[in-house]
């Protein structure tokens, strides 16, 4: 299965819903997908993983380069699977990238109204 993202803005917040794994083989294919889904005006965005069946180290290495290109405060992933939060937490990536229980609340942390 590969890699789809779908997208909405929400209080001028990019926000890219996917669907699919982020392993070694589609960890690309993520970064390049949500990459070109921004658009000129966004300067942030949530990342909701509710439908990510599983992300590996390459998934998290992309959301940090993301994360990076965005900006401090401007990146979050949300809705992660308990398999997902548990590979986030014991990797520690959860103290470079804000983890949020649902979009709602990332955009909240953002700065979204």
């Amino acid at each position: 299965m590969g890699i789809d993202v779908r997208w909405r803005r929400e209080a001028g917040i990019a926000v890219a819903s996917v669907l699919g794994r982020i392993d070694n083989a589609s960890a690309d294919d993520f970064r390049s997908l949500v990459e070109s889904g921004l658009g000129a005006d966004d300067d942030a965005l949530v990342v909701d993983m509710e439908k990510v069946a599983f992300m590996s180290s390459a998934g998290l290495r992309a959301c940090v380069i993301l994360a990076r290109k965005l900006g401090r405060g401007k990146f979050a992933l949300c809705s992660l699977t308990e398999l997902n939060r548990e590979v986030v937490a014991i990797s520690g990536f959860d103290q470079l990238i804000p983890v949020h229980r649902s979009p709602a609340a990332a955009i909240r942390a953002i700065g979204g109204s």
